[in-house]
């Protein structure tokens, strides 16, 4: 019987079933478009030189897929290659996993990063990383044992405090049972990471870097290396840090560091003092002083407002504290602001003529006002001639108002008959 039957069932005569438009016999070979289709006593035999020269699962499947063909060609290439001793032990490095951030610590100096840098001429360096504020320190240690180590820790402790975890590698000095038991006594958990594996150190890894390229510049600019180990902490603990957005420096002591670009700013006490100074100056220039039996304008509270009347310096009881007697009889306590002083009111306010003529008022406001608060500005324009030069009249203070109004016309003659008035208990008093 020769064909194809009209059904298949059997799981693995399905392939060729699907395939069977395309199937033919040549040479009394079945052949799959141009792919011979290898029987299964021979596939060993192929699969073997297929793989001769040890290529990788991805290139025996283009090798065989220009020549040979059966049903689980690809299964059968793939468990070649996995179960090929050779192509075993030097297969390529899984993918990197992905990065994995160490939880953000709850305060400065709480997890530590501890390595070593070197040897560098000969020397090691300690590196250790502050996880919070990115703070680097960098001592010089004399080797890489444990007691050396210690010792560099315990000063930094003595400075900073104790830290409540430390992250290191699995070095002899950190492995070890006299580090542990340091660190034990102390308080302080300490996590290994995976041998080989930097990156899970990566903050202490990364320092190591920085500090290596700063020594190396220093090589190549022929300086000292510790001044420019020095010179790179201060900048880096100065500069805002790419992780936090803040300096090192804030974040430890919640300043920056004082440095030598600082001194192109003031200094604010400088600053503060100075405005001081110009105060008490000024002070000192305004500062009013009556004398006994002077003739003096006082605040009277005894109706709930601030009234001028006038009264006589009873004596001074401090520098800015005065009894006063008003024109009553009262006795009252006076501060030498609630006092205007009359020393020489004559002088102040002799007002000839021609200067009532010239004296004009543009405020309406204030002219309107009603009688009982007329005292308040009679006390106001006594201040005024008080604190003004002697020789400079009431008329040419006015004279500041570029836009004063002509006194011609009748409504300034109102106006101009309400600033008289004023003037006239200006000379009562």
């Amino acid at each position: 019987m020769f064909g194809w039957p009209k059904t298949s069932n059997i799981e693995t005569e399905k392939a060729y079933f699907n395939r069977k438009e395309n199937i033919c016999v040549d040479q009394g070979c079945l052949i799959w478009g141009y792919r011979v289709i290898i029987p299964k006593s021979l596939r060993l035999s192929i699969l073997k030189e297929i793989h001769d020269g040890h290529p990788g699962i991805v290139k025996m499947k283009q090798i065989a897929r220009n020549y040979v063909w059966w049903e689980t060609l690809d299964v059968d290439i793939e468990r070649t290659v996995q179960e090929c001793v050779a192509c075993r032990s030097q297969r390529s490095a899984p993918a990197p996993a992905l990065l994995h951030s160490w939880p953000w610590p709850e305060e400065p100096w709480a997890r530590l990063n501890l390595d070593f840098l070197g040897p560098f001429n000969n020397k090691y360096y300690l590196v250790i990383v502050d996880a919070y504020t990115k703070w680097i320190e960098v001592d010089h240690v004399s080797g890489t044992s444990a007691a050396v180590v210690i010792d560099c820790l315990r000063k930094k402790f003595a400075r900073f405090g104790l830290p409540k975890r430390i992250v290191s590698d699995n070095g002899p000095p950190f492995s070890s049972a006299e580090f542990k038991k340091y660190l034990d006594i102390n308080g302080i958990r300490h996590t290994l990471v995976a041998p080989y594996h930097p990156s899970s150190n990566g903050a202490a890894e990364n320092a190591v870097k920085m500090v290596k390229r700063a020594l190396k510049k220093a090589q190549v600019d022929n300086e000292n290396v510790n001044t420019a180990l020095s010179k790179f902490l201060f900048s880096y603990r100065n500069t805002e840090h790419s992780t936090t957005g803040c300096e090192p420096a804030m974040l430890m002591f919640g300043r920056r560091l004082r440095g030598r670009l600082d001194l192109l700013r003031p200094d604010t006490r400088d600053l503060v003092r100075q405005r001081q100074e110009i105060s008490e100056q000024r002070r000192d220039t305004a500062l009013r002083v009556a004398e006994p039996q002077d003739s003096v304008l006082l605040r009277d509270y005894s109706q709930n407002r601030g009234k001028w009347t006038e009264g006589t310096v009873v004596r001074r009881e401090s520098p800015v504290s005065y009894t006063v007697k008003s024109q009553d009889g009262r006795v009252h306590k006076r501060h030498i602001d609630q006092i205007l002083t009359t020393k020489h009111p004559k002088s102040r306010f002799s007002l000839s003529k021609v200067e009532e003529e010239a004296y004009d008022i543009t405020d309406t406001e204030s002219m309107a006002k009603p009688d009982t608060d007329q005292d308040d500005q009679v006390a106001e324009e006594w201040q005024l001639a008080q604190e003004s030069p002697p020789s400079r009249t009431v008329s040419e203070r006015r004279d500041d108002n570029t836009n004063r109004q002509q006194a011609t016309t009748p409504k300034n003659r109102v106006y101009r008959k309400a600033a008289l008035r004023c003037i006239d208990k200006l000379k009562e008093m």
